[in-house]
């Protein structure tokens, strides 16, 4: 019997010993306040309790945060998205538009050279072109003004009808 009280006690003692050690790390984890010199085992065990329970409020409110920018982000990708399809057709639009009213100026610029006419091959004519960038532009020497809006360069030159013959040919 004796042996048998003797294990019970070491085995009591080493828990007590972990048991200390656990709350002296509890401790160093936890802020105990100004009245950290007087704890006790129950203070402190408290105190743990309401640490871990900050801790789970804040983590809650992060993790909300955080799917809430999640969910604003993939919005705004596919907003995006939107603008970019929207800003590509809108610039083949442009284009189109720009080459038709050109291919029909042309037509008309060619039924009017059969007839006599008071235009000359000197009169200039407005041209815009949407570039991505100002260096796209051939002719430097002809471009007369040039703006920039969001990396995209429009730029305007003046041509002769006989220069828009020549462009129409290439």
């Amino acid at each position: 019997m004796f042996r048998r009280s003797t294990k019970v006690t070491i085995s009591f003692v080493y828990r007590r010993a972990h048991l200390r050690n656990c709350l002296e790390i509890l401790k160093e984890i936890v802020p105990l306040g100004p009245e950290a010199s007087r704890h006790t085992t129950l203070g402190l065990l408290t105190k743990a309790k309401r640490f871990i329970k900050n801790l789970e409020d804040k983590e809650r409110k992060h993790t909300t945060h955080k799917e809430q920018l999640n969910r604003e982000q993939r919005f705004l990708r596919r907003r995006l998205e939107q603008l970019s399809q929207s800003y590509a057709l809108s610039k083949r639009r442009s284009l189109s538009e720009c080459s038709s009213s050109t291919v029909s100026s042309n037509h008309s610029t060619a039924s009017l050279s059969s007839a006599p006419s008071p235009i000359s091959e000197s009169d200039e004519v407005d041209v815009i072109g949407y570039t991505s960038t100002q260096s796209d532009t051939d002719d430097h020497s002809s471009v007369q003004s040039t703006s920039s809006d969001s990396g995209v360069a429009m730029s305007t030159s003046r041509l002769t009808l006989s220069e828009m013959d020549v462009m129409d040919v290439l």
